[in-house]
């Protein structure tokens, strides 16, 4: 305590702040790991699943989990195989994950693919993994499905007045529309990655190197070639030898066009709801049974009746008539107006096979059959009207095609005699192999390896557009997703430039205008889009109730930024009042 008359010593001042400080700062600390690990909420805890065998998702994964935690959110990021994450997905929605990320390709050239198969209501869960059911969305995309062949201008319009709908509440993340990645060797001509059969090689129309006299075409896999023999089964790697065994009606060009293969000409009623295809003539199956409207008939009918793979495709028909005046007419009458032109396109379940199959017996006969009993004799072992036939099969390791002397297109010019489809796990013995010229096409190398491989002079790397695109459904049956400001909240705390710049080196990607690809007919730029918006995130959060904790790392960035306000209130001019003096003196300090 002062005497009357004195001032306080500079030592005593400074011991006085000093306490007031430190007391301050205490105070600040003790107030900040009160609310840490007292007061403050609980981070909003979810989970997200992606395919394990995928760099590229995980990636996209581990950049979620880091910004999504500036908003309090503690992402667990779970890499499972795809079938365990579709099976965790379709057991019990309020069990399952919040978001599930994977890559979707059509089967369907159409938006009609993308918005059906995973947004449409489903009585049982199949793809719809994020549980959406609303019905004006229904509608909407089933009535332009409808008016797809005779309609195209109002088909576009309800496509997207349905996508407007979806984005709004937002039961999807989109990521990124994917480009086609290929490496083939250089001199090789007439390849043409097209995005309506993601990394399918045409083999018939490959040319080698004129300077070579190599006969053979050697592909290296990521992946295992088959899981079955069966066209009507297919769903799955078989795509990539089944287009150059077996044939469709008709075939989606890069630029959108549609031509005929098997069908020459093709036309349509005004009500959309009968098809008519002509057929092309002198065509043999590999057994050397004819092609002709007999043949069209037993395959589209046994996949349907099979219903597996993609036998989903053909919902709309209602028959297939046949012509006893004219074997090369086929008619289809549908329940409903559908695009068949477009069905007939698709990259599984429209493959036409030999009728002789039926001598085999039942579906489930023939399967066997296909899969089993045909190795026990000589080649060919595959029934289709394609350029190539199956002439040896490896499960697991390789299949080897040779060429079909009697192919409907004929073999003028240059063309392959064999082709060599060899599944070889690792990405380094891909790529030595392609260096080495002992492989002439892969994919799937690191895409921090592809100047490498430009740089080589032996191969060339291909970037081309594609129909693929990344997704991350969101759980809208599953609290707190299941109220859509939180998933509008998710889709504006995605960074989606950094994903791209970061994943896909960004010259491999490009960001999704919505669910559907361009390209896809039923594309639109007009419907809303999310960007990258913390503050906007914050903000939907809050008005959805959800409160989000600060991070440890941001609650002593607060304390620290108020040490200034500390310090400027400890050492402010302290006023001390002197016995006998009326007046408060800040002087004497």
């Amino acid at each position: 305590m002062l005497r009357e008359g004195e001032s306080l010593g500079e030592a005593g001042k400074t011991k006085i702040i000093a306490i007031i400080l430190v007391l301050i700062i205490i105070a600040g600390i003790g107030a900040g790991i009160y609310y840490y690990f007292v007061a403050r909420p609980k981070p909003l805890k979810l989970l997200l699943t992606y395919n394990v065998s995928d760099p590229d998702e995980r990636k996209v994964a581990e950049i979620l989990k880091v910004t999504w935690a500036e908003l309090g959110i503690d992402l667990e990021t779970r890499g499972m195989e795809w079938d365990a994450q579709w099976e965790l997905a379709k057991a019990d929605p309020l069990k399952a994950q919040d978001v599930f990320v994977f890559y979707w390709w059509p089967t369907i050239l159409s938006a009609y693919d993308y918005l059906f198969n995973m947004f449409h209501s489903e009585e049982e869960i199949l793809f719809n993994l994020c549980y959406y059911n609303n019905s004006e969305f229904d509608e909407l995309i089933d009535e332009a499905f409808a008016l797809e062949g005779a309609n195209r201008t109002k088909a576009l319009e309800l496509y997207e007045e349905a996508q407007t709908i979806l984005m709004e509440d937002c039961p999807a993340i989109c990521f990124y529309d994917l480009k086609n990645i290929h490496i083939i060797r250089k001199g090789i001509k007439g390849y043409a990655d097209n995005p309506a059969y993601p990394h399918v090689v045409f083999w018939y129309e490959l040319q080698p190197p004129t300077d070579s006299e190599n006969d053979t075409f050697v592909e290296a896999w990521d992946s295992i070639i088959f899981t079955t023999c069966d066209p009507s089964e297919s769903f799955s790697n078989e795509i990539i030898v089944m287009h150059s065994m077996y044939e469709t009606l008709l075939r989606y060009l890069p630029n959108g066009t549609i031509v005929g293969v098997l069908a020459t000409n093709w036309t349509v009623s005004e009500d959309g709801k009968t098809w008519t295809f002509w057929l092309r003539k002198d065509v043999k199956f590999h057994d050397g049974t004819p092609f002709n409207a007999t043949a069209v008939k037993f395959s589209i009918e046994r996949t349907i009746d099979m219903g597996m793979g993609a036998a989903f495709i053909w919902d709309s028909v209602d028959q297939i008539i046949t012509f006893d005046d004219n074997p090369y007419k086929v008619q289809f009458k549908l329940k409903y107006p559908a695009p068949l032109d477009t069905i007939a396109c698709s990259s599984y379940g429209a493959f036409i096979f030999s009728p002789s199959l039926a001598k085999q017996g039942n579906n489930t006969q023939i399967w066997q059959w296909l899969n089993e009993g045909v190795f026990k004799g000589s080649p060919p072992y595959s029934y289709g009207t394609g350029p190539y036939y199956l002439y040896d099969w490896k499960p697991g390791e390789y299949a080897i095609f040779k060429k079909f002397d009697d192919y409907w297109g004929g073999w003028d010019g240059p063309h392959y005699e064999m082709i060599i489809v060899k599944y070889v796990a690792e990405p380094t013995t891909r790529k030595q192999g392609i260096i080495g010229e002992e492989y002439d096409w892969t994919l799937g190398l690191p895409l921090e390896e592809l100047d490498d491989v430009d740089a080589s002079g032996v191969a060339v790397v291909v970037a081309t557009p594609s129909y693929q695109n990344l997704l991350g459904l969101l759980n809208t049956r599953k609290p707190p997703l299941d109220n859509k400001l939180v998933r509008q909240a998710l889709a504006y705390a995605t960074p989606y430039e950094q994903i791209i710049n970061e994943v896909m080196l960004g010259k491999y990607a490009v960001k999704s205008v919505g669910p559907v690809p361009r390209g896809i007919f039923g594309f639109s730029e007009n419907i809303p889009q999310y960007e990258f918006n913390l503050t906007k995130a914050a903000e939907l959060f809050e008005q959805a109730g959800i409160k989000t904790p600060k991070s440890a790392a941001t609650i002593m960035a607060d304390i620290v930024s108020l040490i200034p306000c500390f310090l400027a209130i400890a050492f402010s001019p302290i006023p001390v009042r002197k016995r006998g003096v009326d007046e408060w003196d800040s002087e004497a300090i």
